[in-house]
């Protein structure tokens, strides 16, 4: 047997193994916090008897070994859709599951077995600066609980974090979705479900703000988001509407509002008939013709930042040191040709949709 055929039969066999223990522990998990639990038994009998297929089609996930060990661990994990309090307000069950499993999946094909583990179990750098005495960083991982946060993980599977010397102040949160899902005529799309703040942060978030050209801590993550969306090939974001957030409250209303929807459209996304703000990468600019004179110089940093957040967020995902495709003088002359279809095509798909400007 090749060297290469028996790493791939040891790999194979641990895979099968991980797998077998992360079987164990569901079955665990299942016993001690649900059987155990008449009330919440009657309630999971009830999810599953509507859709049995479909709520236990997550086991397929087993056969990823980064997923395999992790569930190992965390077994709960694999079941965190179920409840209907899952990425959006409204959010069927096939729909929920659906969104679980092409995240996942999508996931293992596009990053390193290494690379899936460690954003599962922890939070990986991909950008860094270090200015006056701060640092500062953006890294991205398995969402978690933040502060005052009522969902715990349920907001989003992959969240990227504005951190100020080691101290989260920021957070956008997406999951990696089946275009149907948004009412999107494309395969699949980065679907924003979360773009908060921590509290009691205000002096470090202006500290970033100040070290970063201005620009505020939403459009860096947004930065980020595009060279997430170049590393995995997916031009086409879709952030949710304040009605469809899963924490909305109409006594706050003014607040999401101000939060999504006006921040979606000051990117130049549009609202669809889903409640869903539609945008292609790379985000539109304003022409720098159209920039007041005094402003230029200013407004040119600052894209260049935004682009140099997206080059470093690439190639941290890809391990391709490509970041030149995100550099250009005023305006992006020319995309990548291996690109360059995909986001044409997206263009298209939306404009026929109704949910891109003429």
């Amino acid at each position: 047997m090749s060297t290469k055929a028996g790493y791939a039969a040891t790999c194979s066999k641990t895979d099968r193994a991980g797998g077998y223990r992360a079987f164990l522990s569901i079955v665990r998990y299942f016993v001690r916090e649900v059987v155990c639990s008449p009330q919440r038994f009657v309630r999971v009998l009830g999810r599953l008897s509507t859709s049995l297929f479909t709520q236990l089609r997550p086991l397929e996930l087993l056969r990823i070994g980064a997923i395999a060990r992790f569930v190992g661990s965390n077994p709960r994990f694999l079941f965190k859709h179920l409840p209907p309090h899952y990425l959006i307000r409204g959010l069927a069950a096939p729909a929920r599951t659906a969104c679980f499993l092409h995240h996942y999946k999508r996931l293992h094909a596009a990053l390193p077995e290494n690379l899936m583990r460690r954003m599962l179990e922890e939070d990986v750098p991909v950008f860094e600066l270090g200015e006056g005495g701060r640092q500062f960083a953006i890294t991205m991982g398995r969402s978690r609980q933040i502060d005052h946060s009522r969902h715990v993980d349920h907001e989003g599977e992959l969240s990227l974090n504005l951190l100020v010397d080691a101290s989260h102040v920021f957070v956008l949160s997406f999951t990696i979705a089946p275009g149907w899902v948004v009412g999107a005529p494309v395969a699949e799309v980065l679907m924003i479900t979360r773009v908060q703040g921590a509290l009691g942060v205000f002096e470090k978030i202006s500290q970033a703000a100040k070290a970063m050209h201005g620009i505020p801590p939403e459009m860096l993550l947004m930065a980020a988001l595009h060279g997430v969306a170049e590393a995995f090939a997916i031009p086409v974001m879709a952030g949710v509407s304040a009605v469809r957030h899963l924490c909305y409250d109409e006594e706050d209303e003014a607040i999401f509002k101000k939060s999504y929807d006006d921040l979606f459209a000051r990117i130049g996304a549009v609202r669809n008939a889903a409640d869903f703000y539609m945008a292609a990468f790379p985000l539109p600019e304003k022409p720098m013709a159209l920039v007041k004179r005094g402003q230029k110089t200013r407004s040119r940093a600052r894209r260049a930042f935004r682009q140099r957040v997206a080059g470093e967020t690439f190639e941290a995902l890809s391990g391709e040191g490509r970041a030149e495709r995100f550099s250009s003088g005023d305006e992006v002359e020319e995309e990548a040709s291996t690109g360059a279809d995909a986001k044409a095509g997206a263009r298209e798909a939306l404009a026929g949709s109704g949910a891109e400007r003429s």
